[in-house]
């Protein structure tokens, strides 16, 4: 039998000689019979990069779809963070659907409601924009409770989740 993208399993794809050919009775014919599509095998791209990815899985003759986009702590730009199916067989023109890593969502530190804020309000807003707050007295503090600076300086974009120092006054 032979792999055939046409010709279902278990159907003749040929014979020799030909159809139609006009043989003597008991002459022997050699007949080719399908043994359905070719599975294929591919590999799990997840954390590896898209480009290589969908490059690969092509080339085996899958279609991809990596369209989907989303922001990733754990998984650097440009590289797989999921990928379905992950594992098995597939035939030539099935999908495997890749969603690509943007890499860590990046957020603002602003001015406003930080800066020159009581520590309370300050430490709340960086809280609420997904910061981890850590407060701790500069060199010139005074004992106003009032933030002066911090660390990363506001305007700075960082990932969600980064650690904001505030220094009081």
């Amino acid at each position: 039998g032979e792999w055939s993208e046409t010709v279902r399993k278990g159907l003749v794809i040929s014979s020799d000689p030909a159809t139609g050919t006009r043989l003597k009775r008991d002459t022997p014919v050699d007949v080719v019979i399908s043994k359905g599509r070719k599975p294929i095998r591919f590999a799990d791209w997840t954390g590896k990069d898209a480009k290589a990815a969908k490059a690969a899985l092509e080339a085996k003759g899958l279609k991809v779809n990596a369209s989907e986009e989303a922001f990733s702590d754990s998984v650097a730009a440009g590289n797989v963070i999921s990928q379905d199916p992950s594992t098995g067989t597939l035939f030539k023109g099935d999908t495997v659907t890749l969603v690509v890593s943007k890499g860590p969502e990046l957020i603002e530190i602003p001015r406003r409601g930080v800066i020159a804020s009581g520590v309370d309000a300050a430490k709340q807003t960086l809280q609420d924009l997904g910061f981890v707050v850590n407060v701790e007295k500069d060199p010139t503090y005074l004992g106003l409770g009032y933030v002066l600076r911090c660390d990363p300086t506001p305007g700075t974009s960082v990932p969600k989740g980064s650690t904001i120092t505030l220094y009081l006054i």
